[in-house]
């Protein structure tokens, strides 16, 4: 594994998870300036023109689908890095012939403590 390869795929998740942040808050900002906590009941925490939108239902809603568009759009932003990344960079025979290795050379082990056992006895 490349450390380049690394750096250009943290890259790509980084900036794929700024693009969708922005998105989402932009989308956050404006349900809370269409009067979205005032349903919640968090008058006080907004600006006073907000106070008295005629919509503040369209608001709540607008926060709701901001937040759910964040959680999505940032799992997606992962899985979709990790499954590049993985397509690019894993051979699935290297990775057969890395763990037959593996295996091979237990069970090279395992007969040799057998021999070695069996030679203890006599």
């Amino acid at each position: 594994m490349k450390n380049s390869n690394v750096i250009r795929q943290i890259g790509i998740y980084t900036g794929l998870w700024f693009v969708v942040t922005i998105i989402a808050t932009s989308i956050v900002i404006a349900g809370v300036g269409a009067g979205g906590l005032i349903p919640l009941g968090l008058q006080r925490y907004t600006p006073t023109m907000i106070n008295y939108r005629i919509f503040p239902e369209v608001g709540f809603f607008m926060i709701v689908i901001g937040i759910v568009c964040w959680i999505v759009g940032t799992n997606f932003a992962f899985i979709w890095s990790i499954q590049k990344y993985s397509e690019t960079n894993w051979d699935a025979e290297i990775l057969k012939n890395d763990i037959m290795y593996v295996i091979e050379d237990r069970l090279s082990e395992m007969h040799q403590d057998l021999i070695e056992m069996g030679s203890k006895k006599e």
